[in-house]
């Protein structure tokens, strides 16, 4: 058998299997967010090119100060009537660091509620084994896109104003649209609209095709299980 890497292969396949698992577990967890559909129709001055990096997203939110200083806004040139939008992202992730399961790399005993000070050395490890949670790094992601739609705003247009349709699917069948009373007022309301219902069809036909797979996969995954299950033991 050829080694992978240069490695031999009793500690390839273990470490591949490793991988599977872990695989497979993130599976499971993501099962419990797709329950729901959830297509939202903004309009920005710009789109951002950068990519999600999870460190510099968790820094660039916990830097967000919750004790009333205002010193971080000021040197951002952030107006003061973002101030409430800027805190109550900072409380977004302190509600998602307090969701996770406590079942990190780390002892239950030394588990805190303070979200770990990523500029802190002795807090590295804190930040490292919360940072690998593939829950909290979804919740990261969507917390780091409306720090972004923040960051962008130009002050041409009320804030409330950026969603202007959202459309929510539940798999039991209900379904939910919400139109902001604002594009009632746009010229250009039959063209936002057009845009968001092409953008819920498209959503719900990659939507079924995720949940499709995930099907399928669990599927395979029980076939094999039950096969490996009714094959006798191997004699030595």
């Amino acid at each position: 058998m050829a080694s992978h890497d240069g490695l031999p292969p009793e500690i390839v396949v273990p470490e591949l299997q490793k991988h599977y698992t872990n695989f497979v577990q993130s599976l499971g967890q993501v099962l419990t967010d797709i329950t729901a559909l959830e297509v939202s129709t903004m309009v920005v001055s710009h789109i951002s090119a950068s990519k999600f990096i999870p460190e510099e997203a968790y820094r660039d939110i916990y830097e967000i100060p919750d004790n009333g200083d205002t010193q971080y806004f000021r040197d951002r040139q952030i107006p003061e009537s973002l101030y409430p939008q800027y805190l109550a992202i900072r409380r977004k992730l302190i509600a998602a660091y307090q969701r996770i399961p406590l079942s990190l790399d780390q002892p239950t005993s030394n588990w805190t509620e303070t979200l770990p000070n990523p500029n802190n050395p002795n807090d590295t490890p804190r930040v490292q084994s919360l940072l690998s949670d593939p829950r909290f790094l979804r919740g990261l992601r969507k917390i780091s896109e409306i720090k972004t739609s923040l960051d962008q705003y130009d002050g041409n247009f009320p804030l409330n104003h950026l969603i202007y349709a959202q459309t929510v699917m539940q798999l039991d069948g209900d379904i939910l649209h919400r139109y902001h009373q604002g594009l009632l007022e746009q010229e250009n309301r039959e063209l936002l609209i057009k845009i968001h219902q092409e953008g819920v069809i498209s959503g719900e036909k990659q939507w079924r095709g995720v949940i499709g797979f995930m099907v399928d996969f669990v599927q395979m995954l029980l076939h094999k299980q039950a096969n490996s299950a009714s094959l006798p033991p191997t004699s030595r």
